[in-house]
């Protein structure tokens, strides 16, 4: 795994939860609300002589609470966000051409506006309103083609009070983004601190079991069946006796380097600990696996570690075996360890399945 695919992972693992329940309890708050409130309205108006207000007021209702419950089927799709936006646009310039309730209807413009904004995200919201604004604007000028009567002078005023709304809604949107994103960058390299191997620059033992392996648990499908490998250097005790732990170090850096370009990029390399590694395949059955390892194995024992008039060659042991589902990646896990075990016990410089 490149350091590009550690990042996303990590952002994901990061930012994923959080911010989707966020939207989602905007979402079916704003929804249930917004919904109630407009079949109120609708309920209040029936019997008068704007039967169009009537059902442009229903019908809004009726498209909220069914896209509000398609979110609750599907809570990982954006398009109910969307959808709401168009909702909330199709009411506003409904109470525009309407003119609602005796001509009341440029009221409810604010409150509909900051929804949109709320709703949709930043970048999106700022074209949702664009057009919502300017099909308003062409209506409020074109009044010939609408129901409503508005008086010029209500008109302009409406329209300098929409645009002053519009940039401090926008302005407050845009400062909580960027202060979240502050805070999320400040959180992010923390995260990638914890989880990232100070010496090596590999994922570490935290990084596999609070995020690869989550990931993998939430969507099998895109991970299973998924082979793991337990390497482990040769007698390196004995380097750190003969050289110091400063070699010990520099081997530890070589041993991972020559791992990281033997594998593909979505597998993922890990420093479980000491001069222990753990090599993961995903959509890797148990033969591919063992061919990757043989593949590993050569490549570090064809390349001694070499500093001044240091040439020490390396060898590894590597432990193969593979989870054909995620209920048995346990069992997986321990019986690479095993079949390392029996790999150092066999003669070490091998590769057991």
């Amino acid at each position: 795994m490149d350091n590009a695919s550690l990042r996303q992972l990590l952002k994901g693992a990061q930012q994923d939860q959080a911010e989707r329940k966020r939207r989602r309890a905007t979402l079916y708050f704003i929804s249930y609300v917004g919904g109630t409130i407009m079949a109120f309205m609708a309920w209040l108006n029936v019997g008068t002589d704007n039967p169009l207000l009537v059902g442009m007021l229903a019908g809004s209702a009726a498209f909220v609470y069914a896209n509000v419950m398609l979110s609750h089927i599907f809570p990982r799709a954006d398009i109910f966000y969307y959808i709401a936006g168009l909702v909330v646009m199709f009411t506003i310039n409904g109470l525009i051409y309407t003119g609602g309730l005796n001509n009341t209807g440029l009221y409810f413009i604010f409150p509909l506006l900051f929804v949109q904004i709320v709703v949709v995200q930043f970048k999106p919201a700022l074209a949702y309103v664009a057009i919502t604004v300017g099909i308003a604007i062409f209506m409020l000028y074109n009044q010939n083609h609408i129901l409503a009567v508005y008086p010029d002078e209500h008109v302009s005023r409406f329209l300098i009070a929409t645009f002053c709304f519009i940039c401090v809604a926008f302005i407050g949107e845009n400062f909580w983004h960027q202060s979240r994103r502050e805070m999320l960058r400040e959180n992010f390299e923390r995260m990638r601190q914890a989880n990232t191997d100070p010496l090596t620059k590999l994922p570490n033992r935290r990084f596999l079991e609070a995020v690869f392996f989550e990931k993998a648990m939430q969507d099998p499908a895109a991970y299973f069946p998924l082979s793991a490998v337990v390497v482990d250097i040769d007698y390196f005790k004995k380097i750190n006796d003969t050289y110091g732990h400063d070699i010990g170090d520099e081997v530890l850096i070589h041993f991972a380097s020559l791992m990281k370009e033997t594998v593909r990029a979505t597998d993922v390399v890990a420093r479980t600990g000491g001069e222990e590694f753990l090599v993961l395949f995903p959509h890797a059955s148990l033969s591919q696996a063992v061919k990757l390892a043989e593949k590993m194995r050569k490549a570090i024992e064809a390349n001694p570690f070499v500093e001044g008039d240091i040439n020490h060659p390396i060898t590894a042991s590597f432990g193969v075996a593979t989870a054909l589902t995620d209920t048995s990646l346990h069992a997986c896990l321990k019986q690479a360890d095993d079949n390392l075990y029996k790999a150092k016990n066999g003669g070490r410089n091998r590769v057991v399945e």
